[in-house]
Order: structure tokens, then C-alpha cells, then sequence
């Protein structure tokens, strides 16, 4: 009796502590129009699920359960037809978060709370900015910089006026400087003028960035690792060596850990695998090691041999055809294997298509069988689009990308040739569009 009732004490409190990963959402809009809307919202923390989850409407009330943001701040995004609004929206109650937010023009404002009153003012303020430095042409150099400076000048009068909490007012500055960091990037294509011509450089409108961005609310601000980056190493340099001065001059855990992350993936999509693959896996290993960074990464760097010519066709890839059934790709040794990586949003992929098909049908009876692989998540996007565009023949579906990960393809649509041995033949070959070259190239394989 007594080991029953230890074992109903612990299933009781997993069950607790699982309930307690999860927050529910009910939120309102003013001026009510429920008709057509989408709400999502999204955990932002620094650990656990940052999926966007769609919340049901009931009584005019959008609800669901969200996953717990162990740092108070979820994303939340309002779509009706092509229209888009967001808010970040900072919140300490586990259980049940009640919120009513004001559609206000192009703004989505809560305003429940002095931090969310300043998360909503400052996404307002600084978008006006932004749309400011696109779509008025023109501008003068000092206005320019008067602009660039006013992110941060926000920033500033947002958390003097409303006096956020701690985390809120790390956060606020963190996003005005990533902000202000990529209008000012982002001058010569907006303004169609060169930096150089400006007058005044990064340095003279910003501060330095370890004073807003070494802390666990700018982890959250994925924008902000690329401009730690970019700040760090202006020049090329190894990973160790990337690696060191980022631990030398950043002291915050997450942002360590995120920026590495992110160095490591980085180095892992460029390296050039055929030539140093054993160079680029010390790498990777002594990274791991020296840093306690996730051992996924050597994990993943070993499967990129996939890349390399005579390697097998990697393991753990789970293809699944229109029916539903696995496909293992060895179904096709006997015969040369060209596979088309494609995806039904890439319009570049489905331009491809035509050419495919009518190769395919021209090639009838020779040694190669024509493959394509959907990376589509959503399985119904992939059979719309087959329909739409008459797609025949060998259709799979890899739905996790494991694929593209495995033979580290940065863009598709992509193309690779596998022998009759079900070994690398081709590594990026050539297109379908390109006609008689690729035909050629097909008729010669041996």
C-alpha cells in the first residue's frame, strides 16, 4: 500500500510539473472584428519550444496553451488576409494570461502593464522609424543620423517615462540597438547612397554593443548574435579563434552559448568538406569540448561526409511517397539516381519542374531513374502543388529537411546525382533548365 501511494505522489507531481510548462492564453482585440482573424503566439525564452501555436476563437476570445517562456515574454502575431500585426508581450503569471489588445492602424498595442505599455510604444515608435528610412527618399545626411540616433533615444525616454521591470528595460535597450544597427546597414539600399558618404560612421551614432547586448534579454534577439558577429570579426578568421575573443569579451552565458551556436553552424554550411574534412572535425570537437557547447554539432558536421564524392547516401533520412509508405533510396541501386531537393513555396524549384518532366519522359528506358524530394512540413501544401503542377513519377517527401542537413544544401532547388552502387556521383549538378548540357551530361554516365 505504502509503495502505491509513493508511486501516485510521483505521477501526481510530473503531472503538475508538466501542466506547469504550459501557460493558457486568452486574448481580446479591440475594436472587436473576429471575422477572418488569425492569432499565434509564440514563447520567446531562452530554452524549451519557440513554435508558433495558433490559438481558437471562442466567444470572441482567442485561447490556447502555450508553452512557458522561462524569461516572461511571448510574440504575439495577428494576421488578417495579407495583413500582419505583432507585439512582444511580457508577462509573469504561469497559469492563465488574460489580455486585451488595441488595434491601433499598423500597431498592436497592450498596454495592461507598464512593460507591456513600453514593449507596445517602443515596436510603434521604431517602426515608424523604419518605414521612415524606406519610403522617404532623399534624405539628408544629418537626418539620416538624427534617424539611426532616435532608436535608441526611445529607447531611453521609454524607460525614463514608464519605468519597465529589469528584464523589460534590458530588452527595450537591446531591440533599440539591433534596430538602430540595421537601419543604419540598411542605409544603401534604402537610400541608394554609400556609407562612406555619410559623414559619420556606426561608431559615432552607436555605443558600443557589449553595453546592451551582454545580457540574457538581448539572447533573446536572434539579430543580435549576427551583430555581435559582425562587430567581433571584421575580418575572416578560424573558428577557434572566433570562438576565444567572443569568450574573452562577452560574459553572459546565453549569449555565449547562442552566438557560438551560431559560429558553429555557420562554419559548418561553408567548410569544405571534400578537401578538410578531418581539419574541420577537430574543429568542431575541440570547440565542443573547450566550451561544454551541445555534442550535436560533431554529430552533425560527421553526417556532411554525405557531401563528399563516393559517399553513400546518408543514414537516418526518412522518405515518404504519396501514399504514405517509407521509401528507402537503396529501392533504386541498379540504376544512376538523379534527385531534384525542391520545395512548394520555392518558386525557382517549381519553375524547374516543366524541364524535369519532359527530361524524365525523353530519357524513358535508360539506366537513371529521376527522383524528387519535397522538403514541405506541411504535407498538404506538397500534394497541392504535385497537382497543380502535373507532377509524376518518383515523388517523396522529406518532412524534417534531414536530407538537405545531411548534404549541407544552403538553397534549392538543388540537384544531385547518386551511381548505380548508391554512392555520390554529382554534387550540385546541373539543373533541368539547362536542357541539352544536362542531357549530355546524363547520356555520358557510365
Amino acid at each position: 500500500m505504502r509503495k502505491f501511494i509513493c508511486l501516485f505522489v510521483i505521477m501526481a507531481v510530473s503531472a503538475f510539473a508538466a501542466q506547469a510548462q504550459r501557460v493558457r492564453f486568452e486574448l481580446s482585440f479591440e475594436p472587436v472584428q473576429q471575422e477572418g482573424l488569425k492569432v499565434y503566439v509564440q514563447s520567446c525564452g531562452l530554452k524549451g519550444d519557440s513554435t508558433a501555436h495558433a490559438l481558437k476563437e471562442k466567444d470572441g476570445v482567442f485561447v490556447g496553451s502555450i508553452p512557458l517562456s522561462d524569461m516572461g515574454f511571448y510574440n504575439v502575431v495577428l494576421v488578417k488576409g495579407d495583413a500582419q500585426l505583432m507585439s512582444l508581450l511580457y508577462v509573469d503569471d504561469t497559469e492563465t494570461v488574460r489580455q486585451t489588445a488595441k488595434i491601433d492602424g499598423e500597431a498592436l498595442v497592450f498596454s495592461s502593464s507598464a512593460d507591456n505599455r513600453a514593449l507596445s510604444l517602443a515596436n510603434a515608435r521604431m517602426t515608424d522609424s523604419d518605414r521612415m528610412l524606406w519610403l522617404e527618399q532623399g534624405l539628408g545626411n544629418e537626418e539620416l543620423k538624427a534617424l539611426v540616433c532616435g532608436y535608441m533615444a526611445v529607447a531611453d525616454s521609454l524607460v525614463a517615462a514608464v519605468s519597465p521591470s529589469e528584464p523589460v528595460k534590458e530588452y527595450i535597450n537591446a531591440w533599440a540597438y539591433t534596430r538602430a544597427y540595421n537601419a543604419y546597414t540598411s542605409i544603401p539600399r534604402a537610400q541608394k547612397v554609400r556609407l562612406e558618404s555619410l559623414g559619420f560612421t556606426a561608431a559615432d551614432v552607436l555605443p558600443n554593443p557589449k553595453a546592451l547586448l551582454d545580457n540574457n534579454s538581448a539572447a533573446l534577439i536572434p539579430v543580435a548574435y549576427n551583430i555581435i558577429a559582425a562587430e567581433l570579426f571584421p575580418e575572416p578568421a578560424a573558428l577557434l579563434d572566433k570562438l576565444a575573443l567572443l569568450y574573452k569579451e562577452y560574459q553572459n552565458d546565453a549569449v555565449r552559448t547562442k552566438c557560438a551556436d551560431m559560429l558553429l553552424g555557420s562554419f559548418m554550411s561553408r567548410h569544405d568538406y571534400a578537401n578538410d574534412f578531418d581539419g574541420g572535425l577537430k574543429q568542431v570537437e575541440e570547440a565542443v569540448a573547450k566550451y561544454g557547447l551541445d555534442g550535436k554539432y560533431v554529430t552533425e558536421y560527421v553526417k556532411r561526409k554525405a557531401t563528399i564524392v563516393g559517399a553513400s547516401f546518408p543514414d537516418g533520412i526518412t522518405l515518404v511517397d504519396v501514399d504514405g509508405n517509407k521509401v528507402d533510396i537503396s529501392a533504386f541501386r541498379g540504376k544512376y539516381v538523379y534527385i531534384d531537393l525542391w520545395a512548394s513555396w520555392c518558386a525557382p524549384c517549381c519553375n524547374e519542374v516543366p524541364h524535369l518532366q519532359a527530361l524524365e519522359k525523353e530519357m524513358e528506358g535508360r539506366d537513371i531513374v529521376f527522383v524528387s524530394i519535397s522538403t514541405d512540413a506541411d504535407e498538404a501544401s506538397w500534394r497541392n502543388k504535385m497537382e497543380e503542377l502535373g507532377m509524376h513519377g518518383n515523388q517523396l517527401r522529406d518532412a524534417n529537411n534531414a536530407l538537405c542537413n545531411a548534404l549541407n544544401v544552403r538553397g534549392i532547388p538543388f540537384f544531385v546525382v547518386y551511381d548505380k552502387e548508391g554512392r555520390l556521383h554529382t554534387y550540385n549538378a546541373l539543373r533541368p533548365s539547362t536542357g541539352e548540357r544536362l542531357k549530355n551530361f546524363l547520356d555520358n554516365l557510365k
